[in-house]
């Protein structure tokens, strides 16, 4: 399994990797989980396996280089409880680990966000504190640092507003913490004055994570056997391809607050039509192809082979609305069947109802 996981038996390659991966597999034992977001050139995630060969270590960096020289850091100490995902950190948190199996995470230095405009990039947030909540086991630990106080103090807020949580230390924001390894650049930092801001929770209760955390990150809800939307329209004539693709939409056919389907381009094949769809639910947005597709009963709608999105609710939307969008372009056609979420099929009839009054050919058969 690992063979097929790594690239080279430390990075992981995130497109082989199923929702809530078996770790126990992927590291050959079993032992507490800790993860690190945002590794850098990974000195701390090193220093944290070495001092500490009982645990298991994965590091989440979406910087290439970063990335290549944590991988070859981690090489050379010859360490065989680290593992590296290239992957954003929410997304890692929500995709990769079921609830309660994490041990602790550690966050070093996160990206601030400076500018005003730019405060909702920041990781951490109520609606993290959260989700990692969710995936903490109870004791726990939440570690973060960062030079930057409006942060730590946003940090302090969100985690301190969830009822999971209690402080590690008398106080939950500390401007020292002497047993906290630091690293090059840190050591650097503060011979230059700066000073560093560290927030430590522990899990202390469980909690159900809030429907508006899941869609904030609707990766979280996934169980891992969700079905591939696609949707079968039976037709009884020939379908012109050239006239459908041209007939096909491009640009926005979705968007309720931050949720949004839109077509960025349709390309034309032999009895076929691939469209190239951005999906955006919360803060997770995938990019994939759709294709359209003759069938022997007539005209099929699916995510594109060659394409591997998570099958989220926007997902299960996206090829609903575009599915009987071509459906109303095709005077003949009958709705054959769907595996659509029924939420996701209702919405999306719903949606083109309020705009192309459709009839009842949006009833299956």
């Amino acid at each position: 399994m690992e063979e097929v996981l790594t690239l080279d038996g430390i990075v992981l390659r995130p497109q082989a990797l199923p929702v809530r991966p078996n770790w126990e597999q992927i590291f050959w034992r079993s032992a507490p989980l800790v993860l690190e977001i945002g590794i850098g050139n990974g000195e701390f995630l090193v220093r944290l396996a070495e001092q500490n060969p009982g645990i298991n270590c994965i590091g989440v960096e979406i910087d290439r280089d970063y990335l290549l020289k944590a991988r070859n850091r981690v090489k050379s100490a010859g360490l065989k409880n680290v593992r590296l995902v290239p992957m954003e950190g929410s997304k890692a948190l929500s995709r990769l680990f079921a609830p309660e199996t994490l041990t602790a995470l550690y966050l070093n230095f996160p990206d601030p966000w400076h500018k005003e405009r730019h405060k909702e990039r920041r990781l951490v947030n109520g609606a993290f504190a959260w989700l990692l909540a969710s995936r903490l086991v109870n004791n726990g630990q939440f570690l973060m640092v960062t030079d930057y106080e409006p942060y730590a103090q946003e940090a302090v807020a969100a985690f301190t507003a969830c009822p999971a949580y209690e402080p590690l230390w008398e106080t939950p924001l500390r401007t020292d913490l002497s047993s906290y390894y630091q690293t090059k650049y840190a050591r650097k930092w503060s011979e230059l004055g700066r000073s560093f801001f560290y927030i430590g929770f522990r899990k202390v209760r469980t909690v159900e994570i809030p429907e508006w955390v899941l869609r904030t990150y609707p990766l979280a809800s996934l169980r891992g056997d969700e079905i591939m939307p696609h949707v079968l329209l039976k037709t009884s004539q020939p379908t012109d391809w050239q006239t459908l693709w041209k007939s096909v939409p491009k640009g926005l056919l979705w968007q309720q607050g931050s949720d949004v389907v839109n077509v960025k381009d349709c390309y034309l094949g032999d009895n076929s039509i691939i469209v190239d769809l951005v999906v955006t639910e919360g803060r997770l947005m995938q990019r994939f192809f759709v294709s359209i597709h003759a069938h022997r009963k007539g005209v099929m709608v699916k995510v594109h082979d060659a394409s591997h999105p998570d099958f989220t609710q926007g997902v299960h939307r996206a090829i609903a609305l575009l599915a009987l969008t071509v459906k109303s372009f095709l005077s003949n056609a009958q709705l054959h069947h769907h595996t659509c979420d029924d939420r996701a099929w209702r919405e999306a009839v719903k949606h083109l109802s309020e705009f192309n009054s459709p009839e009842s050919i949006y009833t299956p058969n």
